[in-house]
Order: structure tokens, then sequence, then C-alpha cells
């Protein structure tokens, strides 16, 4: 039995292996940040070093997202993970995987590193995954695409998979091809996004299906707040009856936004929904929130502890807002590295590794709940573990544990994530860096803001 949180990228379970080789152009572009002049350094005092790594880590990250896509046009799909270094290669399930999420995630941050013709391109690529999928015309987002251009001349967008030789099998992952609620309500807010950007109807209204198939397929009918999402393939894909917090903020987040947008259809009533599990959760003895709950359940999962929960909560709902001060110390305690002043955050309390992406996070909350002095070690942290592809590593460490389990019928704990240079953690680094909050699609920010930089080296 999977525990109550189903982690987004179920399938990752490759060791990756320290990087080799030349600098990626983008690396050396990022690097060049520190020698140039840009425009939001003159907000600072003269010799803000803090400031300095802050923007070296949004030129590194920027840049990274921006020279991994190919040059050109039409709809695309970032591969979620890259090999180790150039002689390796990555788990098959992995090869031509492009998470949801993680897309998502680098469309945003596109947007806030004003690059928006390659954040359109991968909007694009959700419409026409969503418009055209083989089986569903629900709503519905699967949790992952083939990586690469998505040719709109298919009858259906391409999902990820391997040819098994001794299997002679053709492999889809069960998770892959399902569709969890948190990743779904990330594409929607992606496409929100992509709407305040682009102002095209197509963006808004295809959010609006999406959060539709989640407020109606999701939500529990009989208890508080959204079910996990469904595994499997179709037909009869398996409804997860857990309920993740993180799953029910990002909800939550996707509906009120429609709200302000839209005004009628419910979306409020939705956003209800989701905010009553989210008080369920909470826990005033500790300053902390439940990862999330048993199955078929609203009681509360006691043995295990999610990142995301934490973080997300203070900056994606009104509720969580005021209480950012207690809730991160409790995160501090319970998942930071280092000390005295944390440098990096642990995805579970195991505290046995640092989660990169989760740091990144972390900065990010720091910095728009009026904390930016302790979000300047963690920047120091993710400009130290940048892959010579460009991209983030997931881990700081070859392998960091969750406590999560990959799919309904694994075993406990089995889900991993490896140092492998991923998109979801690029995308994160640069959402912190450039205090833009994807909850809300705005740059926010209670401490100096950093606009996009140039990433160019003084003439």
């Amino acid at each position: 039995m999977s525990t109550a949180k189903q982690d987004r990228r179920g399938s990752a379970r490759l060791m990756g292996r320290s990087d080799a080789g030349r600098l990626h152009p983008s690396v050396a572009a990022a690097l060049s940040c520190l020698l140039g002049a840009s425009t939001a350094l003159a907000q600072d005092a003269p010799g803000d070093d803090t400031t300095s790594m802050r923007e070296s880590v949004a030129c590194s990250a920027c840049a990274a997202l921006d020279a991994l896509m190919p040059d050109g046009e039409g709809p695309y799909f970032y591969r979620s993970f890259e090999a180790a270094n150039a002689g390796s290669r990555l788990h098959p399930s992995l090869e031509n995987t492009a998470f949801t999420y993680d897309n998502a995630l680098a469309a945003i941050a596109l947007y806030a590193c004003d690059k928006p013709e390659k954040a359109r391109r991968v909007a694009d690529a959700l419409i026409v995954a969503h418009a055209t999928d083989r089986h569903y015309h629900d709503g519905r987002l699967r949790n992952a695409y083939r990586s690469g251009p998505v040719s709109q001349a298919e009858e259906s967008v391409l999902l990820p998979g391997y040819w098994d030789a001794n299997a002679n099998l053709w492999i889809e992952d069960g998770y892959q091809v399902g569709s969890a609620t948190g990743s779904t309500a990330w594409g929607a807010l992606a496409l929100m996004t992509a709407n305040a950007e682009e102002g095209e109807p197509i963006f808004l209204q295809t959010a609006m299906d999406v959060m539709d198939f989640i407020n109606a397929q999701t939500r529990d009918p009989a208890g508080k707040g959204y079910f996990g999402g469904f595994f499997g393939h179709e037909p009869a894909p398996q409804l997860q009856t857990w309920k993740s917090t993180e799953h029910n903020i990002d909800v939550y987040a996707a509906n009120r936004w429609l709200e302000s947008l839209d005004g009628g259809a419910g979306w409020a009533g939705a956003a209800e929904g989701a905010d009553a599990l989210l008080e369920a959760m909470w826990r005033p003895d500790t300053g902390s929130l439940h990862i999330g709950t048993l199955p078929d359940s609203d009681t509360p999962n006691l043995t295990s502890s999610g990142l995301d929960a934490q973080l997300w909560a203070p900056i994606a709902t009104s509720r969580f807002a005021d209480r950012a001060d207690e809730i991160m110390a409790w995160t501090e305690e319970n998942h930071g590295i280092g000390g005295p002043a944390v440098t990096g955050f642990d995805f579970n309390d195991d505290r046995d590794g640092i989660w990169l992406e989760g740091t990144a996070q972390a900065a990010l909350t720091y910095r728009l709940t009026g904390a930016a002095d302790k979000a300047e070690p963690l920047f120091a942290t993710i400009a130290e573990n940048f892959a010579t592809s460009g991209l983030v590593y997931a881990t700081a460490d070859e392998e960091l544990t969750t406590g999560l389990s990959v799919g309904p019928a694994s075993q406990p704990g089995d889900f991993k994530y490896y140092r492998l240079p991923h998109v979801g953690a690029t995308a994160w680094a640069a959402l912190a860096a450039l205090d833009w909050n994807p909850f809300t699609g705005r740059r926010e920010s209670a401490a100096t803001p950093l606009e996009p930089p140039s990433c160019r080296p003084k003439p």
C-alpha cells in the first residue's frame, strides 16, 4: 500500500554518478553573471555578495532551461532527468519521460526568466496533450508524456515507455500513464501562468477543463479534500484514496486563481473543499502539517513527513500565510541539514541528505515570507550543485530516501531520489532566485526583488 503522498516522479530509480567533462555553454554563461552588470544589482548596496550569489543561481538556472530546449518552433516537452555524465544512460523508464509536474514548473520558470517563446512551447505541449489523449476526453492530464518535440499531426500525444527485449513487450509505467491530483493541478497552474502572459483564451479554457476533471473526479464525496488521483492504465486506473496535503495545496491554489479570473462556476467551493482538508492536517501542537491521510480516511498519516507540504502552505494559501514562522521553525528542526544556519533540506524527517528541489522551495518560501537572510545559505548550496549539463542535481548526495512508495503494490519506502540533473529542481532554483510565486503567477517578495538577469559580461 502506498503512503499518503504518491510522489510525482515515481519511476526515478537510477543511481547517478558524478558529472565530468566541459562546462555546458549555459553554465559558462551563468558564471559570467558574477562579472556582469545587472540592473538588479543597482538596487542593493555595492558589493552585496548575497545578491551576487542569488543572481548567479538565477543566471545558471534560466540559462540551463533555455539551452536545454533546442531552437525551433512548436510544442515541446523537456525530458525530466538527464544522465549523470556523458558515458552513462538513464534507466529505460526515464529515457524519454517528460513528467507533467517538471514541465509545468519549467514553463512557469521560463516566464519568470523572461524567456516567453520557450515557455510558450511547453504550454502549447500541455494543450496538445490535453486535446489528443489516446483514450481520455474528460479533461485530465497524464503524469508524463514522451519528451521532445510534440507533433500536432499525430492522432494522439505520445506517452513514455520502452521496449523490453527480454520480455518482448512494450513497457509503460503505471504511475506515468496515471493522473495524480497534484501533478494535474500543476498543469493547470502552468496554463494559467501562460494565460496571464499570453492573453489567449485557449490557456484559460484548458486550465478550467483540467480543474473541472479534478473537482469532479478526485474530490472525496464523503469526507474532506481531494484523493490522490489515478494510478495505472486505461480503461480502469485505480483511484488512490489517500489524500495528500501537498496535492490539496495545489488544488486550493489553482481553484482560487480560477475564482479570481472567472468568478463563478464553483471554483470557490472547490477551493474550500481542499482548504477543509488542509485545516484538518494542521498540527497546532507542533506548528506543522501532516503529510496527508491514510487510505479511505480523513485520519492523518503519522508515519511520514513531507517537506513540500510545509513549504508550500504559507505561500499558496491564505490560511497558513500568517503561520509561516512556526511552520518554518518546525521544518528547520525536522528537515533541515547543517547548522547553525541551515544549508539544505531533506524530503522527509530522517535527514539523510539534501533534496535540492526542496531546498530551492525553502529559499523561495523564506524570501516571500520575510526571512530572506535564511535563504542565502540555501542559494550557496544550490550554486554548488549545478551539473556540467547545466541543470541542478536532484540531490546533493548520491541517494536520498523519501519514505514513500513508488506505487500501490510496491515496497514501502522504495521511492528514492538520485544525483541526476533534474529539470524540476532547476526550475525551482530559478523561481526562488527571481522571487516568482508559481501559485499566483507573479513576482512577489518581502525582500529586494531580482529582475530577470541579463547574464552577459561587461563589454
